[in-house]
């Protein structure tokens, strides 16, 4: 079965390809709107049954995904053993030192490969950390001083607030009226997970009422890389 959080990912974009909405969805499959929440924001890995009850109502081959990811470990572990194979030969005696040279070459090859991907990919994703900070920080300013418009445009045209609405026009109503209720003190990142063109973040938010009283809970946004920029195509939050 594919982990998460590719398994939360490919139902999220299968659902909407589909035009179902979550709550179409979970009301096929026997599921809670949080529960399918937490398993498109990859944070749960849901059982078997599950996973075959969803991918039947998208319509989704759930055997040969399972079968996929087998042969991918099998491929894998066949490459493991001809790296071990390789390894060993290095230090027989009996081997060509030519032979040697050219195994001692490639694997110091391999090695600053591979630690040069490390690194540009630890650089990448504190990139794209730094990049959504500074848009919630720009988005509590523009929420506090009720600059909805500029708001909107963190937004893909086609995003969604989830269990609340979609699109723009939406986005731009909700936090008319909720700017009048409440003003944010802070959006806090809790972790960021970037994968190519797709950032899941999860973080912490507080607010402090008209009346005075402070509030507070978590929320969990898709960022997606389009048009030179990040902006968010999903978005969930509670108290």
């Amino acid at each position: 079965m594919i982990q998460q959080p590719e398994l939360g990912k490919k139902i999220a974009d299968y659902r909407k390809s589909k035009g179902f909405t979550q709550e179409e969805l979970v009301e096929k499959c026997n599921l809670s709107v949080r529960t399918l929440q937490r398993i498109e924001a990859g944070e749960v890995t849901p059982r078997s049954y599950t996973v075959r009850l969803i991918f039947e109502v998208l319509e989704l081959d759930f055997e040969n995904s399972l079968q996929s990811q087998n042969e991918n470990k099998r491929r894998t572990k066949k490459w493991l053993e001809q790296v071990y194979i390789s390894f060993i030969d290095l230090f027989n005696l009996k081997t060509n030192t030519m032979k040697k040279i050219s195994i001692l070459s490639l694997a110091i090859i391999v090695i600053v490969w591979g630690f040069s991907s490390l690194t540009n990919q630890i650089f990448a994703q504190s990139k794209v950390r730094n990049q959504i900070e500074k848009s919630n920080a720009d988005f509590v300013k523009w929420f506090n001083n009720g600059e909805i418009n500029s708001i909107v445009n963190l937004y893909s045209e086609d995003a969604c607030l989830v269990s609340r609405g979609c699109g723009q026009d939406f986005i731009k109503n909700y936090y008319t009226i909720e700017s009048k209720k409440f003003k944010f003190t802070e959006i806090k990142i809790v972790n960021v997970e970037v994968n190519d063109t797709v950032a899941i973040e999860k973080g912490k938010w507080s607010a402090i009422l008209s009346s005075g009283q402070s509030i507070g809970g978590e929320y969990v946004a898709e960022w997606r890389y389009a048009k030179d920029k990040w902006v968010i195509v999903s978005e969930a939050s509670g108290l």
